[in-house]
């Protein structure tokens, strides 16, 4: 029989107890573990401010329109998300200044970047490409109106609502 029915003595219980451990080679550290706790928290701190700035960096010079803003031209930023106002007013006869700018990247692949201001009933037909920006100029009709501006290059096009914008004539 292999099983052992009697107890185990205390004696032998003590003996195995006392059992040293297998020796191994020696203990290798991890880098750095010998530099004070404030000397590895100030790495780790500098090292996350410096990642934290260049993020802030990307994310706010991704959210500025390209170009300087002109003086004296309506801003309209055109993305995938569509017009930026959608609507605009001017008066009737006066020459209108637009500054068309486009937010996306050379890197959709719905346009490529590209975007248009056309208003048909105008005669205006505009593009910009991929984060850039152009001023343009029209004269606005004699006659007050609404008309209805788009992008027809990408995003759906003409018939996606998010892709137009209204042009107010007043008197």
């Amino acid at each position: 029989m292999t099983r052992r029915s009697v107890p185990i003595h205390p004696a032998e219980f003590r003996a195995k107890a006392r059992r040293p451990a297998p020796r191994r080679g020696p203990v290798e550290t991890a880098p750095g573990y010998g530099l004070p706790r404030w000397l590895r928290v100030g790495v780790f701190a500098t090292i996350a401010l410096v990642i934290g700035i260049v993020a802030v960096n990307l994310v706010v010079g991704r959210l500025q329109p390209p170009g300087t803003p002109e003086t004296g031209a309506l801003q309209v930023h055109a993305s995938m998300d569509g017009f930026d106002p959608n609507q605009l007013t001017v008066k009737a006869g006066q020459t209108v200044k637009i500054q068309l700018a486009s937010m996306d990247t050379s890197m959709h692949s719905d346009g490529g970047g590209w975007h248009q201001f056309a208003i048909d009933e105008l005669n205006v037909n505009w593009r910009v490409g991929p984060e850039s920006s152009q001023v343009f100029d029209f004269t606005a009709p004699a006659t007050p109106g609404t008309y209805t501006y788009y992008c027809s290059i990408c995003c759906g096009g003409k018939a996606n609502p998010s892709m137009q914008g209204k042009l107010t004539v007043t008197a």
